[in-house]
């Protein structure tokens, strides 16, 4: 019984996880017009210029945490 759940934990867990990354993803493209937006293995990249002043750089070091 607990090996059943520990397999399903394990296909659980790395799907749910591309998701969240699929969804940030989504939200910087919307977000960042500008920017290239690329989900790459287990990280999200992002591609472009941004004004070091610019609010939007807050609000993604806030998905960050």
């Amino acid at each position: 019984m607990m090996e059943a759940l520990e397999d399903r934990a394990h296909l659980i867990g790395p799907a749910a996880a591309d998701r969240v990354r699929t969804r940030v993803a989504a939200t910087l493209r919307e977000t960042l017009p500008d920017v290239a937006v690329d989900v790459v293995g287990e990280e999200v990249v992002l591609v472009g210029r941004i004004a070091r002043d610019d609010a939007r750089l807050r609000w993604i070091g806030s998905l960050l945490r």
